[in-house]
């Protein structure tokens, strides 16, 4: 199962990505042919469990390397005509280049093999790029609930409260701003970290206010 990004800039370039969801790489890489900046001692977030006598890079930086490389020289206020194609379908926006960034490069990140955003897998399975905030917050509890119903059916504790969703938006609050450390190193073009901060920024708005937003959507329901 893979997706698949296109980029066609104002000026005519072309930027494509196929991303495979499944993907194998060894916990020791040869140093020589990656970025210094993927190397795991690099700004490491302070809450990640990976050590370095175990892990010599990110897992989230080696995915991500290419993409945040070749999009140093865009500006997020560049506009593009952006198509993604799933296994199931295709979806076409054209906006500035910083919205396609943030969801291809959300999607290599939640399936990267870094453990803190392995909670984001199912979503990413299922991808929708350009969601707005209130699919975020839709998808997001759903996955957690579904989460819980999978612990409750193997006898484990459940939580109905989205604590731990919210302790874990506190964790992505953490790497994103420690993972923006890396990319600053490795460009100088603000589109890549316009992405970063408005994932920080999600993060931040849902560990803190995420009743507020479930407020919003309740009507469905009703």
């Amino acid at each position: 199962m893979f997706i698949e990004y296109t980029f066609t800039m104002n000026d005519g370039k072309d930027l494509r990505y196929k991303v495979e969801f499944e993907r194998t790489r060894q916990p020791i890489l040869n140093k020589n042919l990656y970025p210094s900046w993927t190397q795991l001692d690099f700004h490491q977030c302070p809450n990640c469990p990976l050590k370095i006598e175990e892990h010599s890079h990110c897992p989230v930086a080696i995915d991500a390397h290419e993409i945040v490389l070749e999009f140093a020289e865009v500006l997020s206020c560049n506009e593009a005509d952006i198509q993604v194609k799933t296994p199931e379908r295709e979806y076409f926006k054209h906006t500035d280049a910083q919205t396609g960034l943030r969801a291809l490069i959300g999607f290599v990140m939640a399936t990267s093999k870094c453990p803190i955003l392995r909670p984001l897998r199912g979503m990413a399975y299922y991808h929708l790029p350009f969601a707005s905030l209130n699919e975020i917050v839709f998808r997001v509890t759903s996955s957690y609930l579904l989460h819980q119903y999978y612990k409750y059916q193997k006898g484990s504790r459940i939580d109905l409260e989205f604590e731990g969703l919210k302790q874990h938006f506190k964790d992505l609050q953490t790497l994103n701003y420690h993972f923006s450390d890396r990319v600053r190193a490795a460009c100088d073009a603000d589109a890549n970290l316009n992405v970063l901060a408005t994932l920080f920024t999600i993060s931040s708005m849902l560990s803190l206010s995420l009743e507020k937003h479930l407020k919003e959507i309740e009507h469905l329901f009703d």
